[in-house]
């Protein structure tokens, strides 16, 4: 019986050494099943950083993108308001040079009424002959003076009318 239960004891720590190797085995891949998880896991966070970051700079990038392109619209829209004030500017200018030239051509048609409504026979005769007889008229010292250039300048327009054909009231 001795022999036995020192089989029996034998056989047992064997099985008991071989169960703690087993078990002790387990525990070891375990532990490794664990530290892989934590390295899958750290592997995973880190992947999961390095896309945050790239997302994170592809963003940036695209902010950048977007701000330049607000820039150049901005730039154009710009360009564009200038012009158009230019543009403007141009038009009231024309139109300031517009009435100008029609203010100017409403009084040489005023003072050409005028000479002719003032002087007989004024719609016969030149511009510088007009201007001749004004002249004339404003050197005259004295009003009988002046008479008498009116009355020449009659009988001239008369004159002229008849070899014309033309009648003056």
């Amino acid at each position: 019986m001795k022999i036995r239960t020192a089989t029996l004891m034998l056989v047992a720590g064997a099985l008991l050494a071989t169960s703690g190797a087993a078990w002790a085995q387990k525990q070891e891949q375990s532990g490794a099943q664990e530290r892989a998880g934590q390295t899958t896991r750290e592997r995973q966070m880190e992947q999961t950083q390095s896309r945050e970051r790239a997302t994170s700079a592809e963003e940036l990038q695209l902010r950048e993108m977007q701000r330049e392109r607000d820039q150049e619209q901005a730039k154009s829209q710009d360009q564009l308001k200038q012009q158009d004030q230019l543009r403007q500017q141009d038009q009231l200018k024309q139109q300031d040079q517009l009435r100008q030239q029609d203010q100017l051509r409403e009084q040489e048609q005023a003072r050409e009424r005028i000479h002719q409504e003032e002087i007989f026979g004024g719609e016969m005769m030149t511009e510088q002959e007009r201007l001749r007889y004004q002249e004339q008229l404003g050197k005259a010292g004295s009003e009988p003076e002046r008479e008498q250039i009116r009355a020449r300048h009659r009988e001239e327009m008369l004159e002229r009318a008849r070899q014309k054909g033309v009648k003056l009231e």
